[in-house]
């Protein structure tokens, strides 16, 4: 054991000798022992090559979700972004999944009929309601068409002459007019609109003057508050209507 130990100590021993330097010059060195001159050389090489290694491989990252893989925006970042359509958002509680009303279309009919509506066996008559923005064309208790409309831009029952508002009650129709080439300024900045009424204007008759059902300029309004009371329709839409409107047929304005 003493042998090896010695042995040992003796690889790391620095011992001085003459080296020939040729042409009879002599040189007095302190080196290592052979061996362990051999093992330094090695060990060196040995970091040089891993240092080189590790300095020039590609590193890799942390594994990430199939999701962040295949989308950029979470692979660069490792985060979904902040308003991703395909991260599902916790419901607030009590919510529940309610399809929003389609405003392109005329809403279900209202329920019972209208107190105080007098009707002969299978006549058509009209039946608006203001909160669904919808006209209803019925042929007694059926429905026989439905259409998306304008109403006055006001809330409420009509009260006076240009109050914007479009009356309840029960009606009839007072005349059905040409309006193909009638214009209307609607104090909107935008002056004098021809065809403002669409090709059919379905005067109503009742207290109040010039209200009635009518075709717009701008379909882009229907479904909204905006006319001075009267019903706005689509031109098409009023196209049909008309076909089945005649003079002194009921039209009844709900809330």
């Amino acid at each position: 054991m003493k042998s090896f130990l010695s042995w040992l100590a003796g690889l790391f021993r620095i011992e001085e000798t003459w080296v020939d330097k040729g042409q009879g010059k002599w040189v007095r060195k302190r080196r290592l022992h052979p061996l362990t001159r051999v093992l330094v050389i090695v060990a060196v090489l040995t970091l040089g090559i891993s240092w080189g290694v590790n300095s020039f491989s590609p590193r890799e990252s942390p594994e990430l979700p199939r999701e962040a893989r295949t989308r950029p925006e979470i692979r660069e970042t490792g985060m979904p972004p902040l308003e991703s359509p395909d991260v599902p958002i916790p419901a607030e509680a009590g919510s529940t999944d309610v399809e929003p009303p389609d405003l392109t279309k005329p809403a279900p009919p209202p329920g019972p009929l209208p107190e105080g509506l007098a009707l002969s066996g299978g006549e058509y008559w009209i039946r608006i309601s203001k909160q669904n923005y919808s006209l209803y064309l019925y042929r007694g208790a059926s429905v026989e068409l439905a259409f998306r409309v304008a109403i006055g831009r006001n809330t409420g029952d009509k009260q006076r002459s240009g109050d914007n508002r479009t009356p309840e009650g029960i009606f009839s129709v007072q005349s059905i007019e040409d309006a193909r080439t009638w214009s209307h300024d609607f104090r909107d900045g935008k002056g004098m609109i021809r065809s403002a009424y669409g090709p059919w204007f379905i005067r109503l008759r009742m207290k109040w003057k010039g209200i009635g059902i009518h075709g717009t300029h701008a379909p882009d309004s229907i479904g909204t508050m905006v006319s001075e009371g009267c019903i706005r329709m689509q031109n098409e839409d009023l196209e049909e209507l008309k076909q089945f409107a005649a003079k002194n047929m009921k039209v009844v304005i709900e809330e």
